[in-house]
């Protein structure tokens, strides 16, 4: 045991100084090193010389250094060239790390790294498509030798490559530069590899790496491993054309992964992960396809029996569809026994997004390509399986099958379409077979038939067989069901291949308990168009009992008719047939249906017409050569009412729409019936029908007459119009005898009723639905005539009138035994119908408007003798020339006969008048030589009167409480006849009249005349209230005044009331009494009254005895006259009469102021009550004489006056008062003179009261008594 310490303690000293000596060596190595390398400068030359014959091409270095990094030197060569001329490479910086270990082994140099920095090389494409390498040195005509090649790479262990660029240049293309390229190549004896990364032009990176074991000597067995990222870049703008060839990638935007294992020469595994978010392209020029987030996972395994390649995960969208799928193909290597097979093996496709896919990127040959695109295949295959045979020159060179989900194909070359075919499919390129379980399926033979059969449920056994002479579908039975019934079938068809041979089918369809509503869906599309077109709308319902249908012959849409033999039979019961358009249905038709080469048959023993019972019905539809139209020959017999027979002419095109709309019917009606109808659009059918009627009832529309007891033979032909003889009828509860002629011709018929009788005036205005009284009565006989000629209908109705009397005032009157020729005319049809009549020479009339919308109408009414013309405006027009005519009558007529609405609708109707009248009485007034105008304005009626008594406009607005404008020129009164006296007590001349009733008016006179005699202007607006109305905006001239302020006229007629509230003013009152006929028995310079009070009853019957209110009067700087000369004619006004008043206090101012009293002002103030004024304060004179002052009670009801009367006139102080008393005017006209002379200094006032009793017009003022005023 202690030697084994001793043993252990000795080899660890040994170890310990082996260390030692070995750190000291190294150190010693490294001191050595960092010493002698940076000396290597100095062998420049001969390090160039020995590099120069490594690489067997020229080299140079500009200049060389020298560095110790850890246990080994490093070389930096600065600006190497390697090579000459254009081709030479230049290196700014090579950096060399020598293997000194391996050199001292190998007894040559080794490199343990070489490392270059800032290579660029260009890959350039020439026109021939050749590549070329560019910013290598190049030796010529030495063929590359991968064995000296790998040998030369083991001389240097690792390569490093940074910083470099790599440009890309294809051929009339823009370069591609690849950045930042980065390379390191690790090199063994047996192994190697290889780590790259690039930066693409986008600034993506792509990274490659790659492991392999490769001995030089052997390196055919070599093995490589493969490893490829792409990232998500547009290679799209980078991939040459020439590499695409002949697809066009517009967009590719993708990126993955990729694995990769070779060995024993080619490919053994490889894995792809590829998602590709956006792909657009075409193949050649076909319509590109946009793929969107395409996701692929595959994988690729070699095996000794062959090759397997696994699509794991295909999916795709191609427009909204998201298209999954995985594949798998595996390869069987040929044997001794066996042929080399490819199988394909996919568990779903859906063929509706791929086709598109197909179409716009396969490789497909031309004829191929065309096929696929038109065939338009949708539907899914489930477990499809595909052999390929490379070897096999049989049809078994490929064999397919797989499970059919709802797929569909469209017709192409005669191949017929179908949609939702279920089943399996099998073959080869030779031999077929479908079986079929489908759900609504849908089968297409085209060209034959133009539109596709559906079915609700289909089963059916389907081969094929393809040779060189062409393709055969032979379907030997076909079970199908319908909506039309239980169907079996079975065709052929064969397409060759031969332009010269024609394509060929053979069908067979049979039908039984079928629906006859589908029967148009086996119409071929070989028959002419109108045949087609009514085969298919002509039976619209019905139980088909059986069918068949056959078609044998050439597809070919140019074939021949006798190249093919079509057949077609029903056999129906309870169908419905509108065997035209427009005609009403033949239902519950028993019978049978033939379509054959010569025409279509129809054979029916029964059935209805709306109520009417039809039998022996016989339709024929002969073959019409080319050129020529089909017809519909049908006659037959019927039996029902009047009401069937006019909705055919009513409904059926037949051209008698118009003519007979509206009209209705009942009764019996048998006859017969013979159609000949064109099937072309365009052409009018022949119609021929031939009915009696006995006891029916016919209802005309327009005009609307009811026609009862109707019998007759009847004739309706479509060339002509509708005829009838021996027609008798009860209209208007009267009987008529009648006749009806045909008068057209084909394309225009026409029918003329004539008839007679006679009819009440209530009986009329009832069928007119007149519900307003009329000023007619009596019994009317009349003459009528009635023409049917589209356009042209027309009513005419002529009547000598005797027996009628006509209530209305003289010209237009007349009793029933006078009699007046009239007539009257109106058009049946058109947009607009015209009226006429004519009442005598004394009145004509014309009128045009729309249906039922009379008030929309135009029209003229003359008045006179003249004829009326029919204006272009809407709107009655009423014109006329009268002798005379008085209003009076003619009220109280609208008044009976129009109610509390005169006019009514007239009103709204009536456009404008134009009246000439001799002379115009009514309202007690009379105007001569009138022209009375109304027209029509956009919002109101105008007025226009001219006449000697009164000229202007008036203005009447459409608007509810809109006032009425006046406004008159000139408005000329009678003049008041001077011998007659007015009466106060006279009754209210408008009593009678409601103030509520009077509308909004807006009055204007310019010149308003009392005989010769000027009144002045007038204007005020009147505007209804509750109560009545009243009188705003009052300004009436008065011969000199002014009335103005506002007034008002309320309560019923006969129990009324009128107010005033305003002012009267003016200048001289003494003019204002002179226009008024009363003696200018004073004058002033101005005036006013001001008043504020009403009167029981109307405006009209204004009164002082019945005014109540106030009355505030002021008048300035006037005098109180004595009448004299030929004012002594004139009436006096009352209490104005100064020489009364002068004589009866005993003043005599003749001396100072001569006959007369001035004053300054004059001013009063009185309360009124029923006619009795009372001073509210008393009326005072101021003058330069004298100052009088009235205060009292004047009743004008009871005409007496009671007032005191105060006169003051100015005195000295010693005059005794008593000569004033005793009447001593002399000595008062003297005071006064003296006090106008010295002043007030001296004088001082006397005054004297007086009593005023008696007649207000003449009272009697007698002495009170004196007293003195104080100052």
């Amino acid at each position: 045991m202690e030697r084994l310490i001793r043993f252990f303690a000795a080899l660890t000293r040994w170890g310990l100084g082996l260390c030692a000596l070995l750190l000291v060596l190294a150190a010693v190595y490294v001191s050595l090193g960092r010493e002698l390398t940076p000396l290597v400068a100095e062998y420049r030359a001969e390090i160039e010389a020995k590099a120069q014959a490594a690489v067997d091409m020229p080299l140079h270095i500009g200049s060389l250094e020298g560095r110790w990094s850890g246990f080994a030197p490093v070389l930096l060569a600065h600006d190497v060239m390697v090579g000459e001329g254009s081709s030479a490479l230049r290196l700014d910086q090579v950096e060399v790390v020598p293997d000194l270990w391996a050199s001292l082994m190998a007894r040559e140099v080794r490199i343990a790294h070489l490392q270059v920095s800032g290579l660029q090389l260009s890959v350039k494409e020439d026109q021939d498509g050749h590549w070329a390498l560019q910013g290598l040195p190049v030796q010529d005509d030495q063929p590359l030798d991968p064995e000296q090649l790998l040998k030369r790479m083991q001389v240097v262990k690792r390569v490093s490559l940074l910083d470099s660029q790599v440009t890309l240049q294809p051929f009339d293309q823009p370069p591609r530069t690849l950045t930042y390229v980065g390379l390191s190549l690790h090199t063994g004896l047996s192994r190697q590899r290889l780590d790259a990364r690039v930066t693409l032009p986008d600034g993506q990176p792509l990274a490659l790496s790659l492991r392999s074991r490769i001995r030089a000597s052997q390196w055919k067995d070599g093995e490589v491993e493969a490893y490829l990222s792409l990232p998500q870049s547009d290679w799209a703008k980078w991939v040459p054309a020439k590499l695409t060839q002949q697809w066009k990638l517009t967009q590719f935007k993708a990126g993955g992964e990729f694995w990769l294992t070779w060995a024993k020469g080619t490919v053994q595994s490889a894995v792809v992960r590829l998602n590709s978010p956006q792909v657009k392209g075409s193949y050649a020029d076909r319509k590109p396809v946009h793929i969107e987030n395409l996701a692929l996972t595959a994988y690729l395994q070699r095996s000794e029996t062959g090759l397997k390649v696994l699509f794991d995960s295909l999916a795709m969208n191609l427009g909204e569809t998201r298209w999954e799928s995985r594949l798998q193909l595996q390869q069987t290597l040929a044997t001794d026994t066996a042929q080399e097979v490819w199988k394909l093996q996919a568990d779903r496709l859906d063929l509706t997004p791929i086709t598109p896919l197909l179409n716009a990127l396969a490789p497909l040959p031309e004829g191929f390509a065309k096929t696929v695109e038109h065939l338009k295949a949708t539907g899914l295959l489930r477990n499809v399986l595909v052999d390929f045979r490379p070897q096999d020159s049989t049809d078994q060179k490929v064999s397919f099958a797989a499970n059919l989900e709802r797929v569909g194909f469209d017709a192409y070359f005669g191949a017929p379409a179908a949609r939702n075919v279920s089943g399996s499919i099998s073959g080869d390129l030779g031999h077929g077979e479908l079986r079929m379980d489908s759900k609504d399926f849908s089968l297409h033979l085209d060209p034959i038939f133009a539109k596709p059969w559906q079915y609700l449920q289909a089963n059916a056994r389907l081969t094929w067989k393809l040779d060189k002479q062409g393709f055969t579908l032979i379907a030997p039975y076909i079970k199908v069901l319908g909506e039309e019934g239980k169907i079996a079938a079975d065709f052929l068809i064969r397409l060759s291949f031969d332009d010269n041979r024609e394509d060929y089918m053979d069908l067979r369809v049979g039908m039984v308990d079928g629906d006859g509503r589908f029967t148009p869906k086996y119409l071929p599309a070989v028959l002419s168009p109108a045949l087609d077109e009514w085969l298919r709308t002509a039976i619209l319902k019905g139980a088909v009992d059986q069918g068949f249908f056959q078609y044998q012959g050439s597809l070919n849409h140019d074939a021949l008719p006798a190249s093919r033999n079509i057949s077609l039979f029903f056999k129906v019961h309870d169908a419905e047939l509108a065997f035209q358009p427009g005609w009403p249905h033949v239902s519950k038709v028993n019978g049978e249906v033939f379509v054959e080469e010569s025409g279509v048959r129809i054979l029916a023993s029964k059935g209805q017409l709306l109520d009417t019972k039809v039998k022996d019905i016989y339709v024929n539809i002969p073959h019409a050569p080319a050129g020529k139209d089909s017809h519909l020959l049908l006659t037959g017999g019927f039996a029902g009412g009047l009401g069937d027979g006019l909705k055919i002419l009513q409904e059926a095109p037949i051209g008698t729409a118009s003519t007979f709309a509206g009209w209705k019917g009942e009764g019996d009606l048998q006859g017969k019936l013979d159609l000949d109808v064109p099937l072309a659009k365009g052409t009018e059918p022949k119609i021929v029908v031939d009915f009696q009627t006995d006891k029916a009832r016919l209802q005309l529309a327009e005009p609307t007459l009811d026609l009862s007891q109707l019998k007759g033979e009847f004739r309706f032909d479509s060339a002509k119009g509708l005829s009838g003889q021996n027609i008798t009828a009860q209209a208007f509860d009267r009987p008529i005898s009648a006749q009806i002629v045909a008068d057209g011709k084909p394309g225009n018929i026409s029918t003329r009723i004539t008839a007679k009788g006679q009819v009440t005036v209530k009986r009329l205005t009832d069928w007119l639905k007149i519900s307003q009284p009329l000023p007619v009565s009596g019994d009317i006989p009349y003459q009528l005539q009635v023409t049917l000629d589209g356009a042209d209908s027309q009513l005419m109705v002529n009547s000598n009138l005797k027996g009628v009397a006509v209530d209305l005032p003289a010209p237009f009157g007349m009793p029933a035994s006078q009699g007046r020729d009239s007539t009257f005319r109106m058009t049946l049809q058109g947009a607009e119908r015209r009226y006429w009549f004519d009442y005598g020479e004394l009145a004509n009339f014309t009128f045009a408007a729309p249906p039922d919308k009379f008030n929309d109408g135009r029209g003229e009414l003359f008045l006179g003798n003249g004829d009326a013309v029919l204006p272009a405006a809407k709107g009655l027009r009423i014109r006329g020339v009268l002798s005379e005519l008085d209003i009076d009558p003619w009220r109280k007529l609208v008044n009976q006969y129009a109610g509390n609405d005169p006019g009514g609708s007239a009103k709204q109707l009536l456009s404008s008048a134009d009246f000439k009248i001799g002379k115009l009485t009514g309202l007690g007034t009379q105007f001569d030589q009138v022209n009375l105008q109304l027209e029509r304005k956009p919002a109101a009626w105008g007025l226009k009167l001219d006449s000697q008594q009164a000229k202007g406009t008036v203005n009447l607005p459409d608007a509810k409480g809109a006032p009425i404008a006046i406004n008159l020129q000139y408005v000329k009164l009678p003049a008041v006849d001077p011998t007659v006296q007015a009466d106060e007590n006279a009754p209210d001349p408008l009593a009678s009249i409601d103030p509520k009733d009077i509308p909004a008016l807006d009055i204007a006179v310019d010149q308003l005349f009392q005989g010769p005699d000027l009144v002045g202007a007038w204007s005020l607006k009147i505007r209804p209230t509750a109560k009545g109305m009243v009188f705003n905006d009052l300004d009436l001239g008065l011969k000199g005044m002014q009335l103005k302020g506002a007034g008002g006229w309320e309560g019923a007629a006969g129990d009324s009331s009128s107010w005033y509230k305003g002012r009267l003013d003016g200048k001289n009152i003494g003019d204002v009494l002179k226009g008024w006929g009363f003696a200018p028995s004073v004058t002033s310079e101005e005036f006013h009254v001001d008043v504020d009070g009403r009167w029981p009853g109307s405006p009209a019957w204004v009164g002082p005895k019945r005014f109540s209110g106030s009355l505030d009067a002021a008048f300035r700087k006037g005098q109180f006259v004595e009448v004299e000369g030929g004012a002594q004619a004139l009436r006096v006004f009352g209490l104005l009469n100064f020489n009364s008043i002068g004589r009866r206090l005993r003043l005599d101012f003749s001396d100072l102021l001569g006959k007369g009293l001035s004053y300054d002002r004059v001013k009063g103030l009185l309360a009124a009550s029923n006619g009795v004024f009372v001073t509210r304060e008393p009326i005072t004179l101021t003058g330069p004489s004298s100052n009088l002052e009235l205060n009292g009670t004047l009743d004008l009801v009871a005409d007496r006056v009671d007032a005191k009367l105060l006169v003051t006139l100015p005195v000295t102080n010693n005059l005794p008062i008593a000569a004033l008393i005793v009447g001593a005017p002399a000595i008062g006209g003297a005071l006064f003179l003296i006090d106008k002379l010295i002043g007030d200094r001296v004088s001082r006032f006397a005054s004297v009261q007086y009593k005023v009793e008696g007649p207000w017009k003449d009272p009697k003022i007698t002495f009170d008594k004196p007293f003195e005023k104080p100052n």
